[in-house]
């Protein structure tokens, strides 16, 4: 079978903003009423969706007034906005590659060797066991290199208009690939090849989504039964609020709507991990701004930062773009850069992994490209994380934190730093 590869970068950009006629209703006691559909008419909106396991519901009003009217039902209420939730954007540099059919593509695969994640392989573990879900823009699951390890029956979609968690952008499947690109002599392979993947598509094709539907993505992943959930996405905020879209109290509110889902998340046994973002900002002095969901973790989750290389040299820089901090990053791991630009053959310094094919895809062919970012860094720490599992079984999060954590390589100063956290994933540490 022929393969195409196409060439990307991720950039920095800002994000868009969206008006929205939906509430989030938020229920203080985390339990939503019998009646929340009469109390919701009554007040004039439409209930639209609710979200039982969290006593959250979203529903539309045509004014704040009407909306706000349900805080005497004991809600908080806040507007549905729309951001642009990925941290770059991909731009195709025009670089076409055609490889012959019987030739593999591990040699691009830098960031294996490096976190050991081939040593553990040949100590036998391989993510046999392990469920990873990917709350993202989906999965192309047509992707020979994907398919085989997709739990269809428990993926699902959270985008209005869409029918399933087919990718129409690309994020998802490239982290996916990172995770677990099948073990089948072909193309690519991810850090744990035989893990199960649980797409939840919670993006648009154009990378945007509204906060409800991020919420509702992390508390569905939950509930299928998974170890780990992939959280290479974050929306900033102002805390201060951004009229006329939100107020200093619509930003608090999702920050705790967030850590709401999150703490959800780890009471049903998912260790959330997170990309922290690729604004090369020290989060431990944004004082304004807020990244969701990273920042509403506490101790729950793992922060991840980006290390890459610049001209296949200097493995463990931290990554130009990467933001760092002690207050939300755990540990790092290989997210690619791409410093080296314009350099010839800068972008073999990115993370190689699986993509969607385009309408203008030949027939037969499949489609892989390079990208660099956190969101990157954080599905390789998730497939060290599923490495643990295949070895240890299913165990409490902030056990499988702390394995996660205790076999990083200590890197920067002794102990926690802001670009590192507490050390670089070790993939054969974590299994030995």
């Amino acid at each position: 079978m022929k393969r195409l590869i196409v060439l990307t970068i991720t950039v920095l950009f800002l994000a868009s903003m969206g008006f929205s006629a939906n509430w989030i209703l938020d229920s203080t006691s985390n339990k939503l009423p019998a009646d929340l559909e009469t109390l919701v008419t009554n007040a004039g909106g439409t209930l639209v969706k609710s979200l039982d396991d969290v006593g959250v519901a979203v529903a539309e009003f045509a004014t704040r007034e009407e909306a706000e009217a349900m805080e005497a039902h004991g809600f908080k209420v806040m507007p549905d906005i729309e951001l642009n939730w990925l941290p770059g954007a991909q731009n195709n540099q025009g670089t076409v590659e055609h490889i012959g059919s019987n030739e593999g593509y591990y040699g691009y695969q830098w960031h294996l060797p490096l976190i050991g994640a081939d040593l553990a392989w040949d100590a036998g573990y391989t993510g046999y066991g392990a469920r990873v879900a990917v709350v993202d823009t989906g999965i192309f699951y047509y992707h020979p290199d994907l398919t085989a390890n997709i739990d269809f029956a428990a993926g699902a979609t959270f985008v209005p208009g869409t029918t399933d968690f087919l990718d129409d952008e690309g994020h998802g499947t490239h982290v996916s690939g990172i995770v677990a690109a099948v073990d089948n002599d072909w193309g690519s392979i991810g850090v744990a090849p035989h893990a199960t993947i649980i797409p939840v598509k919670v993006l648009s094709s154009s990378g945007s989504g509204n906060i409800s539907w991020i919420a509702a993505g992390i508390i569905h992943a939950a509930n299928q039964d998974v170890d780990i959930i992939n959280l290479s996405l974050g929306g900033t905020i102002s805390k201060s609020g951004y009229l006329p879209y939100y107020t200093a109290r619509d930003a608090q509110y999702y920050i705790d709507l967030y850590r709401k889902a999150l703490n959800y998340a780890k009471s049903k046994g998912a260790l959330c991990i997170h990309s922290v973002g690729n604004d090369s900002v020290d989060m431990d002095h944004n004082w304004n701004q807020i990244i969701l969901p990273v920042e509403a973790m506490n101790a729950n989750g793992v922060g991840v930062s980006a290390t890459g290389p610049k001209g296949l040299q200097d493995w463990y820089r931290l990554a130009s773009y990467s933001n760092y901090g002690t207050s939300v990053v755990d540990v790092a791991a290989p997210g690619g850069d791409y410093a080296n630009y314009p350099n010839p053959y800068w972008w073999y310094d990115m993370v190689f992994s699986t993509t969607i094919n385009l309408p203008t895809t030949p027939p037969g062919y499949y489609r892989w490209s390079w990208m660099s970012g956190t969101s990157m860094a954080a599905p390789c720490a998730a497939g060290v994380a599923a490495l643990i599992v295949s070895k240890y079984g299913h165990m409490d999060p902030s056990q499988l934190k702390h394995k996660l954590i205790k076999s990083s390589d200590d890197l920067g100063k002794p102990g926690a730093d802001p670009a590192y956290g507490k050390g670089h994933v070790n993939a054969y540490e974590a299994i030995k």
